[in-house]
C-alpha cells in the first residue's frame, strides 16, 4: 500500500485490503466526486452534465440511493432471466465465429469480443440497431476517462461528456416511448418501476452498456488469449467442455478485465497502521489482489483446473458488478463455441498490444488464424 504523488491517490493491491476496503462503511463508491476534484478549478463547472449522469450510477451510490437503483436492474437480471439471453448469445457467437472460419482468420477483438457484447447488450435494453455505434462510442469513451492518466483527464472528460449526453438525448425519448407501449426488453420493465425517473433510467441504460460491454469483451479477448498462450490446457478444454466455467474463473483472476475500482473516504479510515484521511480518492487493485500470492498460489501461473472462486475482478460485497452473470454467461458460451465448432486456431505470431488504460486490462487486438 502506498500513497501516488502523480496520481494523488492512495493504490491498495494486498487481496485482504482490497476485500475489505470494497465492503468498508466509512468508504464510499462516489468515484466521480474526486476525479471533478482534481480538475482545474475553473474547469469543474463545464462538466457538471457529466457528474449528474454518472454519480446517478448504481456503481456509484451507496446505502439507501444505491439500493434503490439497483434493486430493479437486480429484478430484472436474475439467473432465470440471464438464461433466457443463452439462444441470443450462442447464435450470435457462433455466426461471428463461423464468419471468421471462412475467411481462414479474423481479429478475436474487433469480430468477436466487441460486437458480441455490445449487440447482446443492445438486444436486451431494446435499443435499435442503427443506436449501436453511438452506445459503443460511448462506452469506450467512459472507460478511458475513468483509466485517464491525470494529464489526459480534461480531454477525455470532454470525450465523455458528449458521448454522454448525445446518448442521453437518444435514450430520453425512448422512455417516454416504452411508458406509452412497453415492449419486452429491459428499457420497458424499467420505464414500468414508479419509483425511477427519467434521469434514473437513463442513468441505469448507460451504467448496463458501459458495464456489459467493455468488461465482458475484454474477458471474452483475455481469455482466449490466455488459452492460445496455454495450448495444452485449451486441448484439454476441447476434450471437456466442463472445464470451461473453471477457465473462464481462471481468466477473470489471471487477467482481470476491471483492473482498479475507485472508492471514496468519508471518514479516516486505517489500513495496514496507515491512517488516510477523510475525503481520500483510494484505488483498490483488484487484478494485484488477484494474483496475491496469500491467497493463490503460485498466482502468475495460468491454471483453468485451480478453481478461482474467491477472484475480485466483479468488486466484492454490495457493489458487485449487477451483470456479472451474464458477463461470464457469454465468456463461457463463446469458448463453448470456440471448441465446438471451429478446427484448430492459432495466433498469428503478430505482437500482443494492450490498450493504453489504468484501469482495464484490455488488449487492442487479436489476430488469429483457423487451420
Amino acid at each position: 500500500m502506498t500513497f501516488s504523488e502523480h496520481l494523488q491517490a492512495w493504490i491498495v493491491t494486498s487481496y485482504a485490503d482490497v476485500r475489505y476496503g470494497l465492503a468498508a462503511p466509512s468508504i464510499s463508491a462516489d468515484r466521480i466526486s474526486p476525479r471533478l476534484a482534481q480538475f482545474p478549478a475553473d474547469e469543474r463547472n463545464r462538466f457538471i452534465p457529466l457528474y449528474e449522469v454518472l454519480s446517478r450510477w448504481p456503481l456509484m451510490l451507496d446505502h439507501d440511493e444505491h439500493a434503490r437503483l439497483r434493486i430493479p436492474i437486480t429484478r430484472a437480471m436474475t439467473p432465470a432471466t440471464v438464461a433466457g439471453f443463452r439462444r441470443l448469445i450462442r447464435d450470435t457467437a457462433r455466426t461471428l465465429l463461423w464468419d471468421g472460419v471462412k475467411r481462414g482468420g479474423m481479429d478475436i477483438i474487433a469480430e468477436l469480443a466487441l460486437p458480441l457484447p455490445l449487440y447482446v447488450t443492445s438486444r436486451i435494453l431494446g435499443v435499435p440497431d442503427d443506436a449501436v455505434g453511438l452506445l459503443k462510442r460511448c462506452a469506450v469513451d467512459i472507460v478511458d476517462f475513468f483509466g485517464a492518466d491525470p494529464q489526459a483527464y480534461l480531454p477525455r472528460a470532454e470525450a465523455a461528456m458528449e458521448a454522454v449526453l448525445r446518448t442521453s438525448d437518444l435514450l430520453c425519448p425512448m422512455v417516454h416511448a416504452r411508458r406509452e407501449k412497453p415492449r419486452q426488453d429491459l428499457l420497458s420493465t424499467l420505464a414500468g418501476d414508479p419509483s425511477l425517473s427519467d434521469d434514473d433510467i437513463v442513468a441505469i441504460c448507460l451504467m448496463m452498456v458501459f458495464a456489459g460491454f467493455e468488461t465482458t469483451s475484454n474477458l471474452i479477448g483475455n481469455g482466449i488469449m490466455l488459452l492460445l498462450r496455454h495450448p495444452e490446457q485449451l486441448a484439454a478444454m476441447r476434450q471437456d467442455q466442463e472445464l470451461i466455467r473453471g477457465a473462464v474463473k481462471e481468466a477473470l483472476r489471471y487477467e482481470s478485465p476491471v483492473q482498479r475500482i475507485s472508492r471514496l473516504t468519508t471518514a479516516e479510515t486505517t489500513l495496514r497502521d496507515i491512517r488516510i484521511e477523510k475525503g481520500s480518492l483510494v484505488y483498490f487493485h483488484a487484478g494485484a489482489a488477484n494474483r496475491d500470492p496469500e491467497v493463490f498460489p503460485d498466482p502468475d501461473r495460468f491454471d483453468i483446473w485451480r478453481g478461482s472462486d474467491r477472484h475480485l475482478a466483479f468488486g466484492y460485497s454490495v457493489h458487485t458488478c449487477p451483470g456479472s452473470t451474464l458477463a461470464q454467461t457469454e465468456a463461457e458460451i463463446v469458448l463453448d463455441e470456440l471448441c465446438r465448432v471451429t478446427p484448430a486456431v492459432r495466433l498469428t505470431g503478430e505482437p500482443i498490444r494492450w490498450r493504453m488504460n489504468l484501469s482495464v486490462r484490455s488488449l487492442e487486438s487479436l489476430p488469429v488464424t483457423f487451420v
